[in-house]
């Protein structure tokens, strides 16, 4: 991979894989008992604008077989096509836009607030508590294609699932708790390449804002002059594509609809 530094970022192998698990033993003994059993592989020093073309691509490939589908919750439910906009695939606002890859978006900020003690980019892809391999964050995920409603919510191994309807100031204080320790919010490499791996092996979009599903991206933050704000990501059935956009990091409009999902980011030895 080239990254958006223009240095190269070799793809995981396996044996540095294995060699990450046998790393993190006493953290995977606790985290995969909570429900964390998908290997996930997110290339962090991407272009994330390269990846949003991709996601592009995806959705019009699969728009031309008339091959793209809802999300279900289980493999048993029917398939049931989705209407996609053949013009605009991924909608993307302006001011997302121009913050993507700079320093101006934090990576795992600790609040939101200039007191954040985030990272850059920059600083993320070299970090082995975020990057295990150099680029690449190795991490695992919980297989849940719909966020639980309120109240829904699993207890595995003493941790509650994140359930929608919080803000992203409360979830980000309820991944500080202990049951959530290890763990991150998502940024738009995360939701970008769960999309894209979600509709390439099941032909399904992700995050479907009608299904009260849409993704905050707990782990980046902007802030501009009238706000902090977090990105989010949903599929808009009712346009029929994609959309990145960011709101304000105690939104109380959006928390129906909205929900967290977290990472556990394999620590490099």
């Amino acid at each position: 991979m080239l990254g958006f530094d223009g240095k190269e970022y070799p793809i995981p192998t396996r044996e540095q894989v294995v060699e990450l698990f046998d790393h993190n033993k006493e953290l995977l003994s606790k985290k995969v008992p909570q429900g964390f059993d998908q290997l996930e592989l997110i290339p962090i020093a991407m272009p994330t604008p390269l990846l949003i073309d991709l996601m592009k691509a995806a959705i019009l490939n699969h728009a031309a077989e008339r091959n793209i589908y809802q999300t279900r919750r289980s493999p048993s439910d029917p398939l049931i096509p989705v209407h996609v906009n053949t013009e605009k695939q991924v909608w993307l606002w302006e001011t997302l836009r121009q913050a993507l890859d700079t320093d101006e978006l934090v990576y795992f900020p600790q609040e939101y607030s200039s007191a954040h003690q985030g990272q850059t980019k920059l600083e993320v892809v070299t970090n082995g508590r975020i990057c295990a391999v150099p680029g690449w964050s190795v991490g695992l995920v919980e297989s849940l294609p719909i966020m639980p409603e309120q109240g829904q919510g699993k207890t595995l191994g003493g941790r509650t699932q994140l359930e929608i309807g919080s803000s992203p100031n409360e979830y980000l204080q309820t991944l500080q708790t202990q049951a959530y320790q290890g763990e991150t919010g998502k940024t738009l490499e995360d939701f970008i390449t769960k999309f894209l791996t979600r509709l390439e092996t099941t032909n399904e979009v992700s995050n479907d804002v009608d299904n009260n599903n849409a993704l905050w991206c707990l782990g980046q933050y902007l802030k501009v002059s009238y706000a902090e704000l977090v990105p989010t990501g949903r599929w808009f059935r009712s346009v029929g594509r994609a959309r990145l956009d960011m709101h304000r990091t105690n939104n109380a409009l959006c928390t129906k609809s909205w929900g967290a999902s977290s990472t556990v980011r394999l620590l490099k030895p």
